[in-house]
């Protein structure tokens, strides 16, 4: 390789660097702008409207249809304190999610055990219908509301009490005041107690935010699912790209399981949700390294190690948190930062590889970068980001897990088309090369039948001039004329058949009319074509090959006395006519420009290669299909 050669290569792999450097910037600043517009736009922590202090929230001058109740609620941990009980009790304040047990700032505290919470939410003076939205409470809980019971999940006073969780919405009419009072217990999950601010207003509005969080996961686990069984359906059926389609659709599989919890939760579940829900995640991104190492061409040990500590993770997301169950605070707290580590160590090889990845095409390696890039971002904001939780869009991690699964679809889906059309073109051009070799074999007979007889005539010619001479010397000239007059009638010299002085369509139609012949097809000649054309030769026997091919093809359809093929070929004023025209079935599509075949469903590729070819030498290309007689038409610019 020479300097110069070394220096442009440098320089283009110096290009495309840059330009994927970019893409990765701008993909990160997007994502960050678009989460830190969901944290403040939708989020329980910044939700507009009036916030409770000191145990008390004053809806009274407020006209909003929907609050969340986030802020301002008295915690009394390890305590289990009925409505009318409270005198006495000093509570703490917190803001719900503050803590993720019933610890309550207190370091050395137990995060299981039992807690009552208590806000009241001062309401206008006449009665209306409320509603509250019933989050998820962990283990088992009790809601009163002014005292009266309305939500009954599992047996708050048992020593050790059934996991009953249940998500959906209470009901009830109020005025003035309302007293909400909710008495949780946990002895085993590594959440306890109430996490989740629930939303309070009136009975369209939480019904309206409910029935949207359960549209959205619905659209993403179906969607998921049949984006999955799409390409699994793909990956049987092809080939060379199984490998990777079955990967894809593993991705979407532990995708929709991870974000169908919501589901599980309205119709109450145990612990088993929270553990699938885990271990799908981990799953999730297994299958995304699997597959990410499969585009990227990653292989042997690195790949092998690769997916080995994802896979160790999902069997440590099931394995750990049994054994952190009843341990200490500390442990859970390393235990999440150990995951949250691993995770964006995780995304930023999977990024780096990505990056430096030669293996895909740009613009798949593009879709793979801003999907890694998506949901790295996502981890990040949503490990470091103070406080959030989502009003109405969910998870940041959901969405761009579903955003990475809609991009990779889109670039395996490409690239699946991109095969398909590559594979019909191969397809093709072996249609092609046979009809060339055929072509090459019947002119090879034709010429060996020609020498074969030359040389018969040559041996015999001795014989010939032998008998004349002697005849010419006997004088006998009315038995010499007899002899030349047999000699004549008899001889049967094969001569090469010359249909036209060009010699490439010469050879197709040569070939053609000896198929006529064995197909019983009438075949009507009438070409004129010079020995030299401006159109490379190849291409011309393609063109007539093809538009025999297919004229062939619609008169074997037909009865064979209503077979008929003609063929029209010339120059004029430089310009190359050519027209075929057969007698047809009427079987014909064209939509849209594009040609459909009736021998198999899709676009046709004989007509459809000839209407390219010419349309890229600068032609024109006509169809006329009449009720009997199909005509196809083109005209190739100054070929002569």
């Amino acid at each position: 390789m020479s300097k110069g050669t070394s220096l442009h290569v440098q320089f283009m792999k110096k290009n495309i660097y840059l330009k994927r450097l970019c893409l990765l910037l701008l993909v990160v600043l997007c994502t960050i702008l678009l989460f830190v517009l969901q944290y403040r736009y939708d989020n329980k922590y910044h939700f507009p409207g009036i916030q409770g202090e000191q145990g008390i929230l004053d809806l009274r001058s407020d006209r909003h249809p929907l609050s969340v109740l986030t802020y301002g609620w008295e915690i009394y941990p390890q305590k289990l304190i009925a409505p009318g009980e409270f005198n006495g009790q000093k509570p703490h304040f917190i803001y719900l999610g503050q803590y993720g047990g019933f610890e309550s700032g207190d370091k050395n505290g137990n995060p299981h055990g039992c807690a009552t919470y208590r806000l009241t939410i001062l309401l206008p003076p006449e009665v209306n219908e409320y509603a509250l939205e019933l989050p998820e409470i962990y283990s088992a809980s009790r809601i009163w509301v002014n005292g009266r019971p309305v939500s009954i999940l599992g047996d708050v006073t048992s020593v050790n009490p059934s996991p009953s969780i249940r998500t959906g919405m209470i009901t009830f009419s109020a005025a003035g005041k309302a007293e909400l009072v909710v008495q949780a217990a946990d002895t085993r999950h590594y959440y306890s107690g109430m996490v989740y601010p629930p939303a309070f207003g009136s009975t369209d509005a939480v019904s309206d935010l409910i029935s949207l969080r359960f549209l959205r996961t619905c659209i993403m686990v179906i969607a998921s699912l049949t984006i999955g069984i799409l390409y699994l359906f793909i990956g049987i059926k092809t080939c060379g790209e199984r490998r990777r389609m079955i990967l894809f659709s593993l991705v979407c599989l532990f995708f929709s399981m991870h974000v169908m919890y919501p589901l599980f939760h309205l119709f109450g579940a145990g612990y088993w949700t929270y553990y699938l829900e885990d271990l799908s995640f981990y799953l999730f991104l297994t299958a995304i390294c699997a597959l990410h190492c499969s585009l990227c061409g990653i292989k042997g040990r690195p790949q092998r190690f690769a997916v080995f500590v994802c896979a160790a993770a999902a069997l440590a997301s099931l394995v750990v948190p049994a054994l952190l169950l009843n341990g200490s605070l500390t442990a859970m707290l390393l235990y999440s930062v150990f995951l949250d580590g691993f995770k964006l160590v995780l995304f930023s090889w999977l990024i780096t590889t990505a990056f430096f990845n030669r293996e895909q095409t740009e613009t798949m390696r593009s879709l793979l970068l801003a999907g890694l890039c998506t949901i790295a971002v996502a981890l990040l904001v949503q490990a470091a980001a103070p406080v959030f939780e989502p009003v109405r869009f969910g998870w940041q991690t959901e969405n761009a897990g579903f955003l990475f699964i809609l991009l990779l679809a889109g670039g395996l889906w490409f690239d699946t088309i991109r095969a398909y059309a590559e594979r019909t073109a191969l397809a093709e051009n072996m249609r092609l090369m046979k009809g060339q070799f055929a072509l090459q074999e019947e002119n090879y007979r034709i010429l060996s039948k020609s020498i074969e007889e030359t040389r018969k005539m040559r041996h015999d010619l001795r014989h010939h001039i032998t008998a004349i001479k002697e005849l010419t010397n006997q004088k006998q000239y009315d038995a010499l004329e007899d002899y030349l007059e047999g000699y004549e009638n008899s001889s049967e010299q094969t001569e090469w058949p010359v249909l036209c002085d060009n010699h490439a369509a010469n050879a197709v139609l040569t070939y053609y009319r000896q198929r006529a012949l064995q197909k019983q097809i009438p075949l009507s000649i009438h070409v004129s074509l010079p020995a030299e054309l401006k159109l490379e030769a190849w291409n011309l026997g393609v063109l007539l090959g093809n538009l025999l091919e297919n004229a062939f093809e619609a008169s074997e359809k037909l009865p064979q006395e209503l077979r008929s093929v003609k063929i029209y070929a010339k120059t004029a004023k430089g310009n190359l006519l050519i027209t075929v025209k057969n007698h047809w079935n009427g079987e014909f599509t064209v939509l849209e420009d594009r040609i459909y075949s009736t021998k198999h469903e899709g676009a046709g590729i004989g007509l459809s290669s000839v209407r390219s070819m010419v349309e890229a030498n600068g032609g024109q290309f006509y169809l006329t299909p009449d009720a009997d007689e199909f005509e196809v038409s083109l005209v190739l610019w100054k070929q002569v």
